[in-house]
């Protein structure tokens, strides 16, 4: 007889994959991924969707302040070498013959006190026109006060670069280097607020200011579509 043959003991099925762990990690990474993406483009998207004429005039001003705040940074610093014109633009005011000490030192500190209020001036009003500059780049409702604020310091920026050629330094402590330097930054502060003034002037900027109505009907922001009033 033959002898029966033994059962065969069944196969274990293997254990299924764990994907958690590998999706929970995949997505995590793609979360901190998109993220990163987020931050970045919320850096350089501030001009994004704006017109051109909106942006270059944005960029050009930009440009434009960062200059003047370092002219005016400058001219503190020349005072600061030589207060020659300033301590005899002072001297015209007091009178030196009733008491002199008192009076050299009254002179000293007001020439000073002259340079320091008008650097707190020039900071103030560089601060006004990148004030000027954010309520255009999101259209505020008082845009169009904005615009024009700049247009009038393009016109002023624009003149004193003409009077640079028409006058000279004369004789000075300040090194001609440092003349020579601000006298080029006054230029190129000129030529951006010229151009700038270009841009303020074309109509998609006007549009974007609310001064122009826009193609499809829509008006100055802060008023109701359609209202051509």
């Amino acid at each position: 007889m033959t002898e029966p043959t033994p059962p065969t003991p069944p196969t274990p099925n293997p254990p299924a994959p764990d994907h958690t762990d590998r999706t929970g990690s995949t997505g995590s990474t793609a979360a901190s991924a998109s993220d990163e993406t987020g931050k970045t483009g919320k850096k350089r998207g501030r001009l994004t969707g704006l017109p051109e004429s909106v942006r270059l005039l944005i960029l050009l001003w930009a440009g434009a302040l960062a200059g003047e705040a370092l002219h005016q940074i400058l001219n503190v610093v020349m005072s600061l070498i030589d207060p020659s014109a300033l301590l005899a633009a002072a001297r015209e005011t007091v009178d030196t013959e009733q008491a002199p000490e008192v009076a050299d030192a009254l002179i000293t500190t007001s020439a000073y006190s002259a340079v320091v209020v008008a650097a707190v001036i020039a900071v103030a009003i560089v601060g006004l026109l990148a004030w000027m500059l954010t309520l255009i780049r999101k259209r505020s409702r008082h845009a169009p006060m904005a615009r024009r604020l700049l247009l009038i310091f393009g016109f002023y920026f624009g003149i004193r670069t003409l009077m640079l050629f028409m006058v000279s330094p004369g004789a000075s402590d300040v090194p001609l280097a440092l003349y020579l330097f601000d006298g080029s930054l006054q230029i190129l502060i000129g030529v951006a607020a010229v151009l700038a003034l270009i841009f303020g002037a074309r109509r998609e900027t006007l549009q974007w200011t609310g001064e122009l109505n826009d193609p499809d009907g829509s008006a100055r922001p802060g008023r109701p579509p359609n209202d051509r009033k």
